[in-house]
């Protein structure tokens, strides 16, 4: 019989795999970048299609209950725990810089959201050029896709540890996925700072 906090957990769990197939996706048409031509045609279509309408509305809803439950949980878990371990197998984040970093990357989500949606031209192969030229936004973005690296990380290692996968190959695959699709990601904010004049 499945229990209510099991119940949250895949909830948060399929909440989770929406979001991660909507990054890949994302890393995968961003890739464009490089070829100037594919990415402007597919922007292009994009921002005119009703699809870029529903799929922010799929991703508002993930994000919205991915959040939800995670509080949820992250309740039941602290009232059935009311003395911490006296030892931790590894380095342990105190709370409340966990909780920092997941407002710090709900807000980070907000802003670039607004920022796609409010670019003044049609060119968003030159609106994102112009974005990436301030210094001080390409280190905000860097710094929300590094913590966006270590939420997947934690994310993708306990739904290992919870299917049994402990193994060190599977510690890689947990470190492996994100980094490439975080990587994936920065590389264009680091190649506009870097390398565009």
């Amino acid at each position: 019989m499945t229990t209510p906090l099991q119940l949250q957990k895949r909830t948060m769990a399929i909440a989770g795999v929406v979001m991660t197939v909507y990054l890949v996706l994302h890393m995968l048409t961003n890739l464009n970048f490089f070829n100037q031509s594919a990415f402007t045609a597919f922007y292009d279509w994009y921002n005119n299609s009703i699809i870029r309408w529903l799929v922010l509305l799929v991703m508002a809803a993930a994000i919205l209950l991915h959040v939800k439950t995670a509080i949820k949980i992250r309740h039941v878990n602290a009232k059935a725990r009311t003395v911490d371990y006296k030892k931790h197998d590894r380095f342990k984040i105190p709370a409340v810089f966990v909780s920092l970093s997941i407002v710090f990357l709900f807000g980070f989500i907000l802003i670039h959201v607004y920022q796609t949606l409010t670019f003044v031209s049609t060119d968003t192969y030159a609106e994102i050029v112009q974005l990436f030229q301030s210094p001080s936004m390409t280190l905000f973005y860097l710094a929300g896709l590094f913590v966006l690296l270590m939420h997947l990380h934690h994310s993708l290692a306990n739904v290992l540890q919870t299917l049994g996968k402990t193994s060190f190959s599977c510690h890689c695959l947990a470190w492996g996925v994100p980094l490439v699709l975080v990587g994936g990601l920065a590389s264009i904010p680091l190649y506009i700072s870097v390398v565009m004049p």
